[in-house]
């Protein structure tokens, strides 16, 4: 399905992340990855997939983006997908929130994002053609009781998808985003118990998902047979 592409996903040590990867590096996609503080991770994802190629960026740091997809584009020669993964989330009630808080999350689920996909779409439109997926959440969809901060970012993510695919669509490069629910592990297993039961009680599959079916869809966006998918914001949410 993604048989001699090269696929770029940032945060690809966390949970979600490296399931992305393993997906994408099995379905025959050339796997490149950025990390920032999770080295023994990306050691690890590495070794498991042979070809890879990882690279330390933090995403607060325009100008480290700009070396480390300046670096991987050296390394790799072309970047034909790219997921825009990497984000972070901090559990404190509004009347606790500083600015530095609303600084933090912003800075790398928004405008790390931005320049991330600046940086890397510029090879991309030389190539006129390339997808990209960004991931949303189901925090910056509906009313529920998650961190403000994550959910407007996530918020933003839709209308950055939105104006992304019409800008880049006269280079042949199609930007959709996938918008998880509950997800198994990861920034999942710092909800609440009674939340988690609240999600499961009103989703149609009765459970909460798992990091390999959010990456499953985000291959089949990436790919081919998506082709006449582009400025959509996918749930993949279990029917809610």
């Amino acid at each position: 399905m993604l048989s001699g592409k090269t696929i770029l996903v940032t945060g690809g040590s966390g949970y979600i992340g490296s399931e992305i990867c393993r997906a994408a590096h099995a379905y025959g996609a050339r796997v490149l990855f950025t990390y920032h503080s999770g080295e023994a991770a990306a050691q690890q994802l590495l070794a498991e997939l042979p070809g890879a190629l990882a690279e330390p960026m933090n995403l607060r740091d325009v100008a480290d983006i700009a070396r480390g997809v300046g670096a991987l584009y050296a390394q790799a020669g072309r970047i034909d997908i790219l997921v825009n993964n990497a984000a972070i989330s901090q559990v404190m009630p509004l009347p606790l929130v500083e600015e530095e808080d609303v600084d933090l999350v912003m800075d790398i689920n928004i405008k790390g994002t931005f320049f991330v996909t600046k940086h890397v779409v510029k090879g991309m439109i030389r190539n006129k053609q390339g997808c990209i997926v960004n991931l949303g959440s189901i925090a910056g969809n509906r009313m529920l009781d998650v961190p403000v901060t994550y959910a407007m970012s996530k918020a933003a993510i839709n209308g950055l998808t939105f104006a992304l695919a019409a800008e880049l669509k006269r280079f042949g490069i199609r930007v959709n985003s996938v918008v998880p629910g509950l997800i198994e592990g990861g920034v999942g297993q710092g909800v609440p118990a009674a939340l988690k039961q609240d999600f499961i009680d009103h989703c149609a599959v009765g459970r909460a998902g798992k990091a390999r079916e959010v990456a499953e869809t985000i291959c089949f966006l990436a790919s081919d047979r998506a082709s006449y998918i582009n400025g959509q914001n996918v749930a993949v949410d279990g029917g809610l």
